[in-house]
Order: C-alpha cells, then structure tokens, then sequence
C-alpha cells in the first residue's frame, strides 16, 4: 500500500494502529533513499564511489 493511501486510511480512521503503519512505510522509503551527506560529497568533489576517479591520482 502507497504511503499516500496509509496516511488517508489513517486520517478516515484516527486509530493509533494505522498511523503507526504509516510511520513504518515512511521509514522503509528513507531507508532506500542515499544519505544527503553522500549525495553532497559526490557533487562537492566530483566523485561517484570511486576514490581514485577525480582525485588528482593518475
């Protein structure tokens, strides 16, 4: 079920229950997200998991 759809099932219902289902989905969604401190490391330095791409190494 889309997170979208939990919320609304819990706003229909207001049963702790359901928005505890909710908060779960929304944490399995971050959890599959990149950390924002890598996403600004790969942009910052130019590198993308490769430490020997971009550093300056021949």
């Amino acid at each position: 079920m889309k997170t979208d759809d939990l919320w609304n099932k819990f706003l229909e219902s207001g049963r702790i229950k359901d928005y505890l289902r909710y908060r779960e989905s929304i944490q399995q969604e971050l959890a599959l997200e990149p950390l924002a401190t890598e996403e600004a490391n790969e942009s910052e330095h130019g590198r993308h998991r490769d430490p020997g791409e971009g550093d300056g190494r021949e």
